[in-house]
């Protein structure tokens, strides 16, 4: 595993019980203002379509036939999106833990990092970048890219996107399995009471060498609320087939090392996470996160490593 002591970790996680982040209003307004969209546009629409009929009825009544309900065509509203708007967060995050790309698997450093989450969607039409301060906005496997989001009910969301980057969530890259190519695809997005379950699946990739291959992930996160603190669990896992290039320490980007294993592979994820909002602006937040690595990739390297873990804190405006 690493040289990331026990007691470390309990002081990380004793630390995280003092800070925390907004993600969790910003998802559940967004899901309930999402909820309350709908009602109204459904019951908006009935009431348009109640003064349409009887006026219908009232002109064909003057006319002398009757109004057929099989007449009635299907409206798509693409100016009426409710997931349309716009988040950003800034963070500064302080972290501690594995190294994947370092030899051994281990580094004695605290890293500092700063990042910016954002999504921002007008028409359907989004681009976004993923962070630790949004994690229930964006989902565990969830990377920057830019699409189009052409389906919502009460319940799913359904976006088609393309990958700006392969670079990993600051704060979290040492224990990311790194890719080479930039992919595309589909995500199911589904929004409960007090958790958001996401399918991933990207089947192409105009970057990659070779064929385009298949990445997929699922991934499950629950959220609880206790006063005015938000605790929060994911866990997810994730498949690249044969086909697409892994980072490999001593070997670079490459899809199957000789005399390695040239198999699909499959990792997982873990994540637990407290947030506690300071004002109305800003968010004290702290997270441990565990990742481990697939069998080919445990196989190509020149170590014992198959898994590493991450923790810290973060302090994170929201605009």
């Amino acid at each position: 595993m690493n040289k990331f002591s026990i007691s470390l970790l309990a002081s990380l996680i004793s630390t995280s019980f003092l800070f925390s982040s907004t993600a969790v209003f910003a998802h559940d307004k967004e899901h309930k203002e999402h909820k309350e969209h709908k009602e109204q546009k459904t019951n908006g629409k009935k009431g348009d379509k109640q003064v349409k009929s009887e006026g219908e009825d009232e002109k064909n009544n003057e006319h002398g036939h009757e109004h057929n309900e099989d007449d009635d065509h299907l409206e798509f509203d693409f100016d009426d999106n409710p997931r349309d708007g716009f988040y950003l967060g800034m963070s500064a995050i302080s972290s501690k833990g594995d190294d994947f790309y370092l030899s051994e698997n281990d580094t004695d450093e605290v890293d500092f990092d700063v990042d910016i989450s954002y999504r921002m969607q007008f028409l359907g039409l989004f681009v976004e970048s993923p962070g630790l301060s949004s994690r229930r906005i964006h989902g565990l496997y969830a990377t920057p890219a830019w699409g189009i989001n052409f389906f919502n009910n009460d319940t799913w969301s359904l976006d088609l996107f393309y990958e700006t980057s392969t670079k990993g969530i600051n704060g979290l890259e040492g224990i990311q399995n790194r890719k080479k190519a930039k992919r595309g695809g589909l995500r199911a997005t589904g929004y409960f009471d007090n958790s958001q379950l996401q399918v991933i699946l990207t089947p192409y990739s105009p970057d990659n060498i070779g064929q385009d291959g298949l990445e997929a992930s699922i991934s499950y996160g629950y959220n609880w609320q206790v006063k005015n603190w938000n605790f929060y669990g994911n866990i997810g896992a994730h498949y690249r087939s044969e086909d697409i290039f892994d980072y490999a320490i001593g070997h670079g980007y490459q899809d199957s090392v000789e005399d390695f294993s040239s198999s699909d592979g499959i990792s997982t994820s873990a994540e637990i996470g407290l947030e506690y909002p300071l004002s109305s602006d800003w968010v004290f937040g702290s997270f441990v996160a565990y990742r481990s690595l697939s069998d080919r990739v445990i196989q190509s390297r020149q170590d014992d490593v198959e898994d590493g873990y991450k923790a810290g804190f973060l302090l994170t405006y929201v605009f």
